[in-house]
């Protein structure tokens, strides 16, 4: 699987998620998501549990820092730097 490939499919998976918070998927695009108002914080901690689950990821206490997380670019870079 080609790595552009590969984050389409992780952006796709990230995407379905939000949606529960925004009408418009393409509002999405380059929003800042947390600073943005559109996640709060428990929001943000049902996104990352999400990660985790979705993606067979372990998202450190290191890691949670505003920029994984704040953009869906920033996610989808996140997931791919914490895949094997």
């Amino acid at each position: 699987m080609t790595a552009v490939y590969e984050d389409e499919a992780v952006r796709s998976r990230v995407l379905e998620f939000l949606l529960r918070y925004v009408d418009d998927p393409a509002e999405l695009e380059g929003m800042q998501l947390i600073t943005g108002g559109v996640l709060s914080s428990l929001a943000t901690v049902a996104l990352i549990s999400h990660l985790e689950k979705e993606f067979g990821i372990e998202v450190d206490d290191d890691d949670l820092e505003l920029e994984n997380f704040d953009t869906l670019d920033s996610i989808v870079g996140f997931v791919r730097g914490k895949r094997p």
